[in-house]
């Protein structure tokens, strides 16, 4: 029999509660019918797509392949049964997620920036990991994602944006004895021990994890990761509690809310991270997609100007 489209909805509601009966409650139908379709649909493809215990369901090999295609299969279905009014004159409606560590400094810009388009593009806003944001993007629940670049999945395509450079911030004293170091402003200087602690933010935000790269740091001693957002960690910087690295995206901005917070720029190869718009293969000819990708490049492009022509 035919593989249908309720097959493949219920199986990704499977996929995504971990559980039949979360999954039945999920898409209002009963648990026997959610059962009945999986069923069928496993014996279309002629093997089994979750392996079932006391703990729940988890995907066999085959059911990781048949979740990537179902994804793709639902998106082209979304397209086909909204296609009349994504085209029509209204404006379009976006679902958007940004990176924590850079969307306090991006969205009022691109806010601005997307009312001058020529295309009518309302957004609303999902702040969080690039992890976090990856998820959801996979699973259907954001439209696109501005997040640190590579991600690597043939399901997503990625429109590099801006590059972003990683400044040193701490105190002017701090960063005084930095500049005093024999071999220059490497950012692996950044490990030795007599410059005082790393400041980090926790796992699950990139920006630690590349600060940790940036000044070839092996393991965690030294190292002060317990921070959930950059304005706290810009705070302490500012407050002579140690060195970190800032973006240059949100550097004016915190130092105008910390003006004992100062900057240095590393020397080549300077630390920096890649932003880029990320979104489902499906989307590829959407018209929004263009102009947000226009407007997030130039307010991104702009922020760094303002942050590199701050003062050392």
């Amino acid at each position: 029999m035919p593989v249908t489209l309720r097959q493949l909805r219920y199986f990704k509601a499977v996929v995504e509660n971990g559980s039949f009966a979360r999954a039945a409650e999920s898409v209002f139908v009963s648990q026997p019918a959610l059962s009945l379709q999986v069923r069928e649909l496993e014996t279309t493809l002629g093997w089994p797509l979750f392996k079932r215990d006391s703990h729940g369901v988890a995907l066999t090999a085959l059911g990781r392949e048949v979740h990537e295609q179902a994804l793709r299969v639902l998106d082209e279905a979304l397209l086909l049964e909204t296609m009349g009014k994504r085209f029509n004159e209204g404006p379009f409606r976006i679902s958007l997620g940004i990176v924590s560590t850079l969307a306090p400094y991006l969205v009022g810009g691109l806010t601005e920036g997307l009312r001058k388009a020529a295309e009518r593009i309302d957004f609303s806003l999902c702040e969080a990991t690039t992890n976090q944001l990856l998820n959801k993007l996979l699973g259907g629940h954001i439209d696109a994602a501005i997040i640190s670049l590579p991600v690597g999945k043939l399901e997503l395509t990625e429109q590099e944006l801006f590059e972003d450079p990683l400044l040193l911030a701490g105190s002017a004293s701090r960063l005084a004895a930095f500049r005093n170091l024999a071999d220059g402003l490497k950012a692996e200087n950044l490990a030795m021990s007599d410059l005082g602690p790393l400041l980090a933010l926790n796992e699950g935000h990139c920006l630690g994890d590349q600060l940790l790269g940036a000044c070839a740091k092996s393991n965690l001693e030294g190292v002060h990761r317990d921070l959930q957002s950059l304005g706290s960690l810009a705070r302490l910087a500012g407050a002579d509690a140690g060195l970190t690295l800032i973006p240059a995206t949100a550097a004016a901005f915190e130092q105008a809310a910390s003006p004992d917070l100062h900057f240095l720029r590393l020397a080549r190869p300077e630390p920096k991270r890649r932003i880029g718009l990320v979104y489902r293969v499906a989307f590829h000819d959407q018209r929004w997609i263009e102009p947000m990708g226009e407007a997030a490049a130039r307010v991104g492009k702009r922020l760094i100007e303002d942050g590199l022509a701050l003062p050392d």
